[in-house]
């Protein structure tokens, strides 16, 4: 039986449509594959139903299934099947338009065997090429097969391969949820071990128009102190009020001295080993030192008694161990922060001897706090208040800091020492530490200092109120009106009249002293003890104690040769020695104003910017 002869080019080369196929039905072109076929599946016989699919898939893929089939006998095409196969030997045939010769044959015409293999396989690229048009009209990209290899778009996706920037996002994020929780758990396990003062009194009858003062934030902060004998209980350094009028706006710093006489209100009994109130009731005395509420009372005390001083409405209380704050310091293995000024106290010595950026240990930074006789200091304690903000800030600054809540080791080491040193009410960390960030420099814009205004106490045991100034300070502040022009910045200093001085004639003139002691008698100086030094001596000097540094330096400019040296371990000293540099100059002395306007000390401390 002879073969029916191919008509070149009949079928479409893979991948390719065949144009012609629809209308063609059983032409000659698509019947030569599908013998080629059946060829392959047995003796070489044809099968009408395999060739009538055949022409129905050929219909569905060039979109005529309605077109006529083309009514040529022997299976020749019309028109487009001719286009087609013209189209297919094109793409069949190799580079340099000649047309491959096939192997196997002798005479250009292939074997059955090898007719079979091929329309296998062109049957099998034809049905691929129907799968990728069906899948190309539903909008789904099939990869390429072995036979029929496709190139992906230029801008397609890699299958499979997995999206390395979308996973390195995912595990970022993982890992800052996970270090958010992290902080915030460690936050507040550290925050549980500060206990809380239950110092608050809102109800307070003292509270002067508390629904004018709805809003603001009036928060006390007591620093104490203790001797180093065993046993010493707390005694207070430094009280403050910090108000902050309500809807923000200026901080206004009232320092309230320690030793002020007050009328001190009826008290729970404070037990300070527990830090808890027993049912005891301590009675409301008269005439008696701030100090005394809290030694006897506690935080609440000290709040009672500091509402019925001012009228104010303590919102918030902060209480501060400056014993125990060396503690906190050391768990961080010291601390680091800019001083502006050089730090040198008469009984401490040099603390902090050049200004700038220091690192400090525990032992340092306690005595940084608890300075109180610095040279250069402005009255009324505000220099010590700062001093002590300063440190608290650069404890809890590194702290709570991200890094700071990470590092669960250090977080464990500061725990116990900062739940020592600090008591709150109403007052978490955060707040703690902004509030110390706002008071390390009360000079600050947006931050005003004011001090309680008093006098000396006449039998020496303290401090007492000057009503009058008082009273219009008070109401400046519950009324968030302009601070009154005496108090505005800090208290005035020490006048000649609060100042007993001891005259010493150490030089060779006899009769000096007396001369000099009658001139600062007219000046309005009280004069003590007028005597004859043991031997002369070169120098002119003011010997003072701790406690008259005040009172040092105003009669530093009433006496413009003597020198100021400090007596660490006395109280209540200041004494002029006249020595042989004395030359005779005696003159009124400058009454030292408030705040930052002080009179700088005859030396002018070294200052460095912090900001």
């Amino acid at each position: 039986m002879t073969e029916p002869q191919r008509r070149p080019g009949s079928a479409a080369a893979p991948g390719q449509r065949t144009h012609g196929a629809g209308r063609a039905g059983h032409g000659h072109g698509f019947d030569a594959a599908v013998g080629e076929r059946t060829q392959a599946v047995g003796p070489r016989e044809r099968r009408p139903r395999s060739d009538a699919a055949a022409g129905e898939r050929t219909q569905i893929t060039t979109g005529h299934q309605g077109g006529r089939r083309s009514p040529e006998p022997g299976g020749r095409a019309q028109g487009g099947d001719r286009a087609a196969g013209e189209r297919t030997q094109a793409l069949d045939r190799p580079p340099g338009g000649r047309t491959a010769p096939r192997t196997g044959t002798t005479s250009g015409t292939p074997t059955a065997d090898e007719a079979g293999v091929e329309a296998t396989t062109r049957v099998k690229r034809i049905d691929e090429t129907l799968t990728r048009l069906t899948a190309a009209h539903a909008g789904v990209t099939l990869g390429a097969t072995r036979d029929d290899p496709a190139d992906a778009p230029a801008d397609a996706p890699a299958k499979g391969r997995p999206n390395l920037l979308r996973v390195a996002a995912v595990a970022v994020t993982a890992l800052i949820v996970m270090a958010a929780g992290v902080g915030w758990g460690a936050q507040r396990w550290l925050a549980a071990a500060v206990p809380s003062a239950a110092a608050l009194d809102p109800g307070s009858g003292a509270i002067v128009d508390a629904s004018a003062q709805a809003g603001d934030e009036n928060v006390l902060l007591v620093a104490t102190d203790r001797a180093t004998t065993p046993g010493a209980t707390a005694r207070p350094d430094t009280v403050a009020v910090a108000h902050i009028p309500a809807g923000g706006g200026a901080m206004t710093v009232l320092a309230i001295p320690a030793d002020l006489e007050v009328a001190r209100p009826p008290c729970e009994r404070y037990d300070a080993a527990t830090t808890t109130y027993t049912s005891d009731t301590v009675p409301a005395q008269a005439r008696t030192q701030l100090a005394s509420a809290l030694d006897l009372g506690g935080p609440r005390c000290a709040t009672r008694a500091v509402q019925q001083l001012t009228g104010l409405a303590i919102t918030r209380y902060v209480g501060l161990d400056l014993a125990r704050l060396g503690d906190a310091v050391d768990a961080l293995s010291g601390v680091r922060f800019c001083t502006p000024q050089a730090v040198v106290d008469s009984a401490l010595g040099p603390v902090v001897p050049t200004p700038g950026t220091v690192s400090l240990d525990a032992g340092k930074a306690t005595d940084f706090a608890r300075a109180s006789a610095v040279e250069g200091d402005p009255a009324a304690g505000r220099g010590r208040i700062e001093r002590q903000q300063q440190v608290l800030a650069a404890v809890l600054g590194p702290a709570l800091s991200d890094a700071g809540l990470l590092d669960l080791r250090r977080v464990a080491a500061l725990r116990p020492a900062l739940g020592h040193a600090l008591t709150t009410d109403a007052a978490d960390l955060d707040q703690v530490l902004a509030l110390a960030l706002g008071m390390r420099d009360l000079g600050a814009t947006g931050v005003s200092f004011a001090a309680v205004p008093t006098d000396p106490d006449p039998a020496d045991q303290g401090s007492v109120l000057r009503a009058g100034e008082a009273a219009t300070l008070f109401d400046a502040l519950r009324t968030d009106a302009p601070l009154p022009a005496t108090t505005a910045g800090a208290a005035a200093g020490p006048r000649p009249s609060d100042l007993t001085v001891q005259v010493a004639n150490a030089s060779d003139r006899p009769g000096v002293a007396g001369k000099v002691a009658d001139t600062l008698r007219g000046l309005g100086f009280r004069i003590g003890d007028v005597t004859n030094a043991a031997q002369p001596t070169p120098q002119t000097l003011i010997r003072y104690s701790p406690d008259q540094t005040a009172a040092a330096q105003l009669l530093a400019t009433t006496v413009p040769a003597a020198t100021t040296v400090p007596d660490p371990g006395a109280t209540g000293v200041l004494q002029l020695v006249l020595g042989r540099s004395f030359d005779g100059v005696v003159r009124a002395p400058t009454t030292a104003p408030s705040g930052p306007d002080d009179p700088p000390p005859a030396v002018p401390p070294a200052t460095a910017s912090c900001s």
